[in-house]
C-alpha cells in the first residue's frame, strides 16, 4: 500500500497547496524538509508559514553581498496597521514563526520594542519570534520588555578580526569583540544569541578559518554559529561564494554532525557540535540556499510599506 504521508522528490503535485490567506488564494509550500532528500512529509492543516517582518528599511551598513532593498531610505512601519494585520493572520492560524529583519531593526529601539510587544500580545508568548541585527543596538537590550520571550537574536558577524569584520560592513562601526561581550555577558539566558557568518572567499573560507571563528564565538559567549552561503544576488556574492560542505566537512574530527535537512534543490542545511582545542563546545549549522525562484510561497513577508506579500519581492496579499 502506498504511503500517502510521504512523497518522492519528483512528485511536484504534492509540493504545493493553494490556501486562502486574507481572502487571496496563495500557492504555498506544503511539505516538511527531508533528512534524506528523498521522502518528504506533508504538512498538516492548517498549513502555517514563517513570517518575515521588516519594521524599518534603513540600515547604516553597506554590505557588498546584501540582498535587502531601500536600505538608504528612512521608511518606517505603521504599527497600528501592523497590529490589525497580525490579528487577521492570527484568526486564520497561518503563522508558525516570525523573524524580525530589515533594514536594521535595532536602529530604532523604541519601534522594535513596540513591534515585539504587539507580536506577543497578538500571537501569545509561545510564538517563536527572532530578531536579526548587525549588532549596533545590543547595548539597548534592557529596553526590550519581552527579551526573555525571544527565540533568538541573530547577530551578523562575518570575521573574527574586528577590522576585517567592519570592512565587510562597508566600514560601518559595528560592535567589536569587547563591545559584543559586554552586551552579551549581563544576559542570563545566553542561548538566545547566534552569530550569523557569511562564508566568503578570502575571509572565512577554509576548515581552519571556521575553527578560528568558532573559537572566537566561544570567547564572546555566543553558544551557536550559523555559517551561511551567499545568495547570488550580485557579482560580488557570486564571485565570493564558498559552499559550506567545502569548509564544514565530514573529515573534521572537531565536529560531530547531529542532523541535516534537504529542501529539494532549493536549500540544504546541516547541524553539528564543535569542540575547541581546550574542550569547550559550541553548536553550529551550515546553510546553503540556491537562490532560485519557486512558483509558490515559502513564507510570508510584512514590509515597512504596510503590505503583506507572499514572499520577498512577491505578490501583495493585502
Amino acid at each position: 500500500m502506498q504511503n500517502t504521508d510521504c512523497f518522492h522528490f519528483c512528485d511536484l503535485e504534492n509540493k504545493v497547496k493553494d490556501v486562502c490567506i486574507l481572502g487571496r488564494t496563495v500557492p504555498v509550500k506544503n511539505y516538511i524538509c527531508s533528512p534524506d532528500g528523498v521522502n518528504y512529509r506533508l504538512k498538516e492543516d492548517p498549513v502555517r508559514l514563517q513570517l518575515a517582518l521588516l519594521p524599518l528599511s534603513f540600515c547604516p551598513a553597506s554590505c557588498p553581498f546584501c540582498l535587502a532593498a531601500d536600505t538608504g531610505k528612512h521608511l518606517r512601519i505603521d504599527t497600528a496597521k501592523l497590529e490589525k494585520t497580525m490579528k487577521l493572520l492570527k484568526a486564520e492560524d497561518r503563522v508558525r514563526g516570525i523573524k524580525i529583519t530589515g533594514g536594521e531593526p535595532f536602529y530604532d529601539i523604541d519601534l522594535l520594542n513596540e513591534v515585539i510587544n504587539i507580536l506577543f500580545s497578538v500571537f501569545g508568548k509561545s510564538m517563536e519570534v527572532s530578531v536579526s541585527t548587525n549588532g549596533i543596538g545590543l547595548g539597548n537590550l534592557d529596553k526590550i520588555d519581552n527579551l526573555e520571550l525571544l527565540e533568538s537574536i541573530h547577530i551578523s558577524r562575518h570575521h573574527y578580526d574586528d577590522g576585517i569584520n567592519r570592512s565587510l560592513f562597508g566600514g560601518f562601526q559595528v560592535p567589536d569583540a569587547k563591545e559584543l561581550k559586554a552586551a552579551i555577558d549581563p544576559v542570563p539566558f545566553k542561548d538566545i544569541f547566534v552569530f550569523n557568518c557569511m562564508l566568503l572567499k578570502g575571509y572565512i573560507d577554509s576548515k581552519e578559518e571556521v575553527h578560528r571563528f568558532l573559537d572566537f564565538a566561544i570567547e564572546a559567549g555566543v553558544p551557536k554559529v550559523g555559517f551561511m552561503v551567499c545568495t547570488p544576488v550580485n557579482r560580488y556574492a557570486e564571485s565570493h561564494t564558498v559552499p559550506f560542505e567545502s569548509v564544514i566537512r565530514d573529515d573534521d574530527d572537531s565536529i560531530l554532525f547531529t542532523r541535516g535537512f534537504y529542501d529539494h534543490e532549493y536549500c540544504h542545511c546541516r547541524d553539528g557540535v564543535y569542540v575547541s582545542p581546550d574542550g569547550r563546545l559550541i553548536e553550529l549549522y551550515g546553510r546553503d540556499t540556491a537562490g532560485c525562484s519557486v512558483p509558490y510561497s515559502r513564507g510570508l513577508v510584512y514590509d515597512y510599506d504596510g503590505h503583506l506579500k507572499d514572499g520577498f519581492g512577491g505578490n501583495i496579499i493585502i
